[in-house]
C-alpha cells in the first residue's frame, strides 16, 4: 500500500462500476398479472369490442337485462294477420246502444205519456218479428183523427208519423210501449234498446190475442168482465161504454167502439173476432163502412169518417203556443210540428 499526499492510503485495487439496475415492479401487481395471464391472452382489444357490440345490436338479439333477476331473451311480438283475426274473434262484443240513454224522463216524453194515457188509440194488428236473440214487433195503431200509423218496436223504436221522422220519440210509440206492450218504466222513454231489453219487453208483454186464438170456450158463454180491452188496452168500465163479446166461440169482451174502429180496417179479410178468429155477427148496415177508408193527402188511410171520428184534434193537453198558431192558418199546421203530438 502506498502512502499519497496527505498521508492517506492508496489502494491499489481495481474499482469495479455499479451494474444497472433493472425497474421493480410492485409485488401485488406482479402477482396479479401472473395470475390473470390467460385473461390478458384472450381479451379482445377495444376496437373489436365496438365491432361486437355494433354487430348484436344490428341483428336485433340484444339481451334485456332485469335488475331484480338475470339476463332474459327477448320474445318476438311479431303477430300474423290470421292471429289477430283470432284473437279480435275471441274477445267479448260488448253491444252499444244507438241512442244515447236517458237517466231520467224528459219533460217532452211526460207530455206525450199524458196524451197516451188519456186520448184512446186503437191497436188494429200486431205482427211479431225478428229472432230469439233480437225480437221485434210492428203494430198498426189508428190514431184519434183516423190516420193508420205503422210503429216499430226494435232496437231504435220508429213510426210512419212526422214526428218519429224527424227522430223524436212519437205518441204513438209512448202508447204502444205503455199501453200495448206494458214497457218497465224506466225503458219506456228510452230512445233505443239493447237486445237483452227487447227479450225482457218482449218476455213479459200481454199475449197478443191473434197468437193466442183458440176455441176452448166454443159454447160461446161470456167471460167476466175484467182485464183491459184487447185492441185499445185500457181498462174496461162497463158503467160508462157499451162492451161487446164473442158470442159464437171464445165469449171475450172489447170495447163496442174499439171492436168497430178495428173491424172496419179488416174489410178484405172479413169481420172476425180479435181473440179466436171467429166470423162475428155485424148488422148489415155495418158492412156497408167496412171498404170505404180512403187515403188523405197526407198519404195515410184514414177510416174516421166510417167511424165517426170529427177529424179534429183535441188541444187540450197542447201547447198553448201550438193552438195560437192553429188559428193563423186554415190548414192544420200540427201535423208538420213535433209538439202536436200526429194523432
Amino acid at each position: 500500500m502506498s502512502t499519497g499526499s496527505g498521508n492517506f492510503p492508496l489502494h491499489t485495487s481495481t474499482i469495479r462500476s455499479p451494474a444497472p439496475r433493472t425497474p421493480r415492479r410492485n409485488g401485488r401487481k406482479r402477482a396479479y398479472e401472473e395470475a390473470h395471464e390467460s385473461d390478458y391472452a384472450v381479451t379482445p382489444s377495444r376496437s373489436a369490442k365496438r365491432r361486437q357490440v355494433r354487430s348484436t345490436i344490428a341483428s336485433g338479439n340484444t339481451p334485456v337485462i332485469d335488475l331484480t333477476g338475470g339476463v332474459k331473451s327477448p320474445v318476438s311480438q311479431t303477430t300474423t294477420p290470421r292471429k289477430r283475426r283470432k284473437a279480435a274473434d275471441a274477445s267479448p262484443v260488448v253491444e252499444k246502444r244507438r241512442r244515447v240513454f236517458r237517466k231520467h224522463a224528459p219533460q217532452t216524453f211526460l207530455t206525450k205519456l199524458e196524451r197516451a194515457r188519456t186520448q184512446r188509440m186503437f191497436v188494429v194488428d200486431r205482427t211479431r218479428e225478428g229472432t230469439e236473440e233480437v225480437p221485434t214487433e210492428r203494430v198498426q195503431i189508428v190514431g184519434t183523427t183516423g190516420n193508420i200509423y205503422e210503429v216499430a218496436i226494435e232496437l231504435e223504436p220508429y213510426c210512419t208519423c212526422p214526428d218519429s221522422e224527424k227522430g223524436n220519440q212519437c205518441k204513438h210509440i209512448v202508447y204502444v210501449l205503455c199501453n200495448v206492450l206494458k214497457v218497465p218504466d224506466h225503458l219506456q222513454y228510452q230512445l233505443a234498446f239493447l237486445s237483452s231489453e227487447l227479450r225482457e219487453i218482449f218476455a213479459n208483454a200481454p199475449v197478443n190475442p191473434k197468437d193466442n186464438a183458440s176455441k176452448e170456450n166454443e159454447s160461446g158463454k161470456r167471460k167476466p168482465i175484467e182485464g183491459d180491452c184487447p185492441i185499445c188496452f185500457m181498462e174496461f168500465e162497463p158503467a160508462r161504454e157499451e162492451i161487446v163479446w164473442c158470442k159464437a166461440a171464445c165469449g171475450n169482451n172489447i170495447h163496442k167502439t174499439c171492436f168497430e174502429k178495428w173491424a172496419a180496417t179488416q174489410s178484405q179479410n172479413g169481420v172476425r173476432c180479435v181473440y179466436c178468429r171467429s166470423n162475428w155477427e155485424v148488422d148489415t148496415s155495418f158492412k156497408q163502412l167496412l171498404a170505404q177508408g180512403k187515403v188523405n193527402e197526407e198519404g195515410y188511410v184514414n177510416v174516421g169518417a166510417q167511424l165517426g171520428l170529427s177529424g179534429i184534434r183535441d188541444y187540450s193537453t197542447y201547447h198553448q203556443w201550438g193552438r195560437r198558431r192553429r188559428r193563423y192558418y186554415s190548414y192544420s199546421y200540427d201535423d208538420y210540428d213535433y209538439d202536436y203530438g200526429y194523432d
